[in-house]
């Protein structure tokens, strides 16, 4: 089993239980109530708010498919949000209510995902939802159509970067006084933007990862980072990543164009797509000639940019906005990865009119080398092992890091050359029903034909 947002790809869809729909209801109402009452003394008391730990919180999410207790479990992430309440977790919650047939449930824990800053419009679809009748439903519906509205206008891109600048007064006390990190960080979730939230649960999961990363590996390049990072110089590339946007929205006239949020990240993300927006991890974005290196891993090293990457990545993850894949037969295996990761390296290339380079590329431009992958890729293409593809950086040792990305490109870059309506196939390489059908359509047909 797969979650939204916290695996890399959809979880699958089966064994739906019996509804629960009143208890459930019930124990919503009063967790909405208690969540209302709990806004009121954030500012006041910090350490009665209740903070999960995210990797705890989903150690038994794996077994949901033999057990069938996602309503149970749902109560349990809405019960773990009450103080919290990302976004994030309630539409993670909505979307067990879904499988467990309470349907109820998934209406208004959307409604508290909204009203919480959640900006997918096409969120119903994302969950599998078909039409509903009633007035919680006709509400919902009218708020996704307002929201859809809003986000058809490119002008409604903007960087946001409260939640960055205000994170370096928590930060330089941690450093100062390293026994009161944790409270601190925990603190800067619950009073800084709201969006924070939603970046704690879908990269932070803790405040023990905030310290063990900016507190313990690397004070001295976040220190750096404090007078290195500059609003200014990164709010000046807004016109060259909205060009790159107005080119999209004519290949591609569904396009939506959510918030970008710059956060203080762990290291570990340049980018992330949630239902609320697009966040980018400022902290990779402090590459200079007086960059202390010492305490950084060779990835970190490798994956730190200059300031004038962010169109690019910006508009990378605006790619992963728009995907809705509705592939029974792949949804969490390597050919999904590779083509979901490597449609948005192609796109941008597309609507910025810059050829994708990297080293990967190289690499594979060398006969041994590629000969090798692509037998390799021919072997693992529908395993659900990512490891040799995607998100490896680090702990790859025979390759480069992440060659799915660029496999992924070369596929969804030939399956475009080789059709004559453009703007149909950018739908199809965004929406597919069939993802093997634009490998089959692609200079990489062979991929599907065993290997001899």
């Amino acid at each position: 089993m797969k979650a939204l947002w916290y695996f890399p790809a959809v979880f699958s869809r089966t064994n739906a239980k019996s509804v629960r729909t009143a208890p459930t209801l019930f124990f919503l109402a009063g967790i909405l109530l208690l969540s209302m009452a709990c806004q009121t003394r954030h500012s006041r008391d910090i350490d009665s708010l209740y903070l999960p730990d995210v990797n705890t919180l989903f150690e038994d999410y794996d077994q949901l498919d033999s057990t069938g207790a996602y309503a149970a479990y749902a109560d349990k992430l809405v019960q773990a949000n009450r103080d919290l309440q990302a976004s994030e977790l309630y539409v993670e919650a909505a979307s067990l209510y879904e499988q467990a047939g309470n349907l109820d449930s998934v209406a208004l824990l959307l409604h508290m995902a909204i009203d919480r800053g959640m900006a997918n419009p096409n969120i119903l679809r994302r969950l599998h939802v078909k039409q509903q009748s009633g007035p919680v439903w006709e509400r919902l519906q009218k708020r996704l159509d307002s929201i859809q509205k809003q986000l058809e206008n490119v002008a409604n891109f903007d960087l946001k970067m409260e939640a960055m600048t205000s994170f370096w007064p928590y930060l330089e006390q941690a450093l100062q006084d390293s026994t009161q990190a944790k409270r601190l960080f925990k603190e800067y979730i619950f009073s800084g933007p709201r969006e924070i939230r939603d970046f704690y649960a879908v990269r932070y999961y803790s405040t023990e990862a905030m310290y063990g990363q900016m507190i313990n590996a690397a004070p001295h390049y976040y220190r750096y980072l404090r007078h290195q990072f500059d609003p200014k110089r990164l709010l000046a590339l807004r016109d060259k990543t909205r060009e790159g946007m107005e080119r999209f929205q004519e290949l591609y006239p569904q396009a939506v164009f959510p918030s970008v949020f710059v956060v203080p990240g762990i290291l570990n993300s340049g980018g992330t797509v949630t239902e609320m927006g697009l966040f980018v991890g400022g902290d990779l974005y402090g590459k200079s000639a007086e960059m202390p290196t010492e305490e950084l891993t060779e990835w970190q090293k490798d994956a730190i940019m200059e300031a004038s990457s962010l169109p690019s990545l910006t508009l990378h993850e605006l790619m992963h906005f728009q995907q809705n894949y509705n592939d029974p037969k792949n949804t969490d295996n390597v050919l999904y990865g590779l083509i979901q990761e490597g449609v948005c390296d192609f796109l941008v290339e597309l609507c910025t009119g810059e050829t994708l380079k990297n080293k990967n590329l190289t690499y594979l431009e060398e006969p041994g080398h590629r000969e090798k992958i692509i037998s390799d890729l021919r072997e693992d293409l529908f395993s659900n092992d990512l490891s040799k593809w995607l998100y490896n950086g680090g702990s790859i040792q025979d390759r480069p890091s992440d060659l799915g990305y660029t496999l992924g490109y070369l596929i969804t870059k030939s399956y475009y050359k080789n059709q004559k309506d453009k703007k149909m196939a950018v739908y199809e390489l965004l929406n597919s029903k069939d993802l093997e059908r634009i490998v089959k359509r692609s200079a990489y047909a062979y991929l599907l034909s065993p290997s001899t």
